[in-house]
């Protein structure tokens, strides 16, 4: 190497080491911060704030390689300059007290934040990525200053004044982000979208949501708008409890509509006792989903239905493939259950895209998948892989929201032919999740699901039986991972198991006949053995027991067979099932699918 490469690398291993003592001298200085005499809103929201950008420091660090290896890609100048006016921004004592209102506490530090003395939001994001702590353990023993750091506490809090500290301190982090290149500039992004995923997820009160929702307008987050409807359906949730009623009795809480039977017109007869049905509301197309309930459970499950329709009333973001609920019919008018043990409820969404005023035979038409699997055109891979990624991308905002489905299959995924706009043609509006019948917040007590045999195979082995589990966020992505499996091969989950010689090697085995005698009249032993049969074939980790996730891979792709995989083994080791891992894994994946 010649001497003027010599004297450059040596010239960069400076800066890369002087940034080294400035990172880890800011991350200290974000942790001198000192609010606990200010319990206010606002002086909580600055602190969220002030751990997100703490947390946006850590991970550029991690992506420029500044406590591993650096990388000289980088332009270390720049890098180096902009922590030194970061750091300038955290410690300068005489700035801080003019600018900012913030005095010196002449006690010095003894260590980081503890786990006690930080916010929840800031363990929820410490909780995701461990090392934040051994970056704060880092900064201890590489002070960037001879003198100790001291408390920083605010003389008087000035909202507008810890508002624009704020944005300087994102600012630089954003520059320090610019410095990377594009590559890693999205993986930041998208880093932070779902570490923000993970806190709404977990989050059990507003203070967090609030400051999740503050943070959405900067350009550092992918997807901004997709976050903010997945917190505000988080926060509608959380003002819906009865806990959260009874300590904020001057909150506004949310209402829901409620409709008048009168103006509804059925297009069924009114002794028609359909699941889903197309009807008019005020002349408007609209659909209406039944919600039966057991008039012994009336009570507790009342308000439970009321909240789901108002969930369903503020599903906006173009992420939750789901309609738009007007409101909630009461029980027993018009829709009255075939059982007189239950009452009927009657959930009713409205279509947009449909024209007002048409008569009976232009009324839209309920597509299912089911319907669609025996139609006469088949979607291309791409068509496919759209639909697959519409639904996945709905259970996340869902489950983001604290909400169960606990319906995922393929009846329930639904389009709609409008006019000249069909499936045929390949203009079918949708696809939708629907079918929330027994949808409920993560933390509810649940609802059993009537046992019914060709649904059963959608759901989880552990929600079968009688020692079956109380159903959680794992077993909607089982039933997702079928459906996506449907989707790949373009044939329901019964034909598909079928036609697998491994489940009638299984049937003949038990001396219950082919697959082709068996119907859904048969005895329930013989649907349970069809039923172990498909969870053997989707789980067995024998290559010749696979031939379905072989075909997948043959028709639809790797990347179908790893999602359908991943959706299937979901959560296995966690035993809070919180993780939103798996499902952000799934919905990349499912955007990395093109053709």
């Amino acid at each position: 190497m010649s001497a003027g490469g010599l004297e450059y690398a040596a010239s960069v291993g400076g800066l890369i080491s002087l940034s080294v003592t400035l990172f880890r001298g800011c991350i200290k200085a974000f942790e001198i911060f000192d609010s606990t005499a200010h319990t206010e809103n606002a002086v909580e929201n600055f602190r969220c704030k002030l751990e997100l950008e703490q947390y946006r420091l850590l991970q550029w660090s991690q992506r420029a390689g500044l406590e591993d290896t650096p990388t000289n890609r980088l332009n270390w100048q720049l890098i180096t300059s902009t922590l030194k006016q970061l750091e300038a921004l955290l410690t300068n004592s005489q700035n801080l007290k003019e600018k900012y209102c913030l005095e010196i506490r002449q006690i010095e530090v003894s260590g980081s934040v503890s786990q006690e003395q930080r916010l929840r939001f800031g363990k929820l994001l410490s909780r995701l990525r461990p090392d934040r702590d051994d970056a704060s353990e880092s900064a201890r023993d590489h002070p960037s200053s001879p003198s100790p750091l001291t408390r920083l506490k605010w003389a008087v809090f000035d909202k507008d004044k810890a508002e624009k500290l704020i944005d300087e301190v994102s600012y630089y982090n954003t520059c320090l982000h610019s410095l990377l290149d594009s590559a890693d500039q999205d993986a930041l992004k998208s880093v932070l979208h779902f570490a923000l995923r993970d806190v709404i997820s977990r989050s059990d009160g507003a203070i967090e949501l609030d400051a999740v929702q503050q943070v959405l307008g900067s350009t550092c987050v992918l997807h901004p708008a997709a976050i903010a409807s997945a917190a505000s359906l988080k926060q509608i949730r959380l003002r819906l409890e009865p806990a959260y009623t009874a300590s904020n009795r001057n909150a506004p809480k949310p209402c829901l509509r409620r409709l008048k039977p009168a103006l509804l017109k059925r297009e069924q007869p009114d002794d028609a006792c359909t699941r889903r049905e197309v009807s008019h509301y005020k002349s408007q197309p609209v659909i209406v989903e039944r919600r039966l309930v057991e008039r012994n459970a009336v009570d507790r499950l009342k308000s439970r239905v009321h909240q789901l329709a108002i969930l369903l009333n503020h599903v906006k973001d173009p992420s939750f493939h789901s309609l738009h609920c007007i409101g909630l019919l009461p029980e027993d008018k018009l829709f009255r259950a075939e059982d007189e043990q239950q009452v009927c409820y009657g959930l009713v969404f409205e279509l947009t895209f449909a024209p007002t005023k048409v008569p009976k035979s232009r009324l839209p038409a309920i597509r299912a998948l089911t319907d669609l699997y025996h139609g006469t055109r088949k979607p291309s891979l791409s068509e496919r892989c759209k639909i697959a990624l519409a639904l996945a991308e709905t259970v996340l905002q869902l489950h983001t929201s604290g909400w169960l489905h606990k319906g995922i299959r393929a009846e329930n995924v639904i389009c709609f032919d409008v006019g000249g706009s069909s499936w045929e043609v390949g203009e079918a509006y949708g696809p939708y999740l629907a079918g929330y019948e027994y949808s409920r917040p993560t933390d509810a007590l649940t609802e059993s699901i009537p046992a019914v045999p060709e649904l059963d195979l959608y759901r989880h082995p552990k929600a079968l039986g009688i020692g079956r589990s109380i159903f959680r966020r794992s077993f909607d992505l089982f039933a997702l991972g079928c459906v996506i499996l449907e989707i790949g091969l373009w044939s329901s989950l019964q034909i598909i198991l079928e036609r697998n010689p491994a489940v009638h090697e299984d049937l003949q085995n038990d001396s219950l006949g082919s697959f082709d005698e068996i119907t859904l009249n048969d005895r329930a032993a013989e649907w349970s053995q069809i039923n172990k049969s498909k969870l053997q074939l989707l789980q067995n980790q024998d290559e010749d027991r696979r031939t379905n996730l072989a075909d997948i891979a043959f028709y639809a792709g790797n990347t179908f067979q790893e999602v359908i995989l991943m959706c299937l083994y979901a959560n296995d080791d966690d035993p809070d099932d919180l993780d939103l891992e798996v499902q952000k894994q799934v919905v990349e994946k499912l955007q990395r699918c093109q053709f």
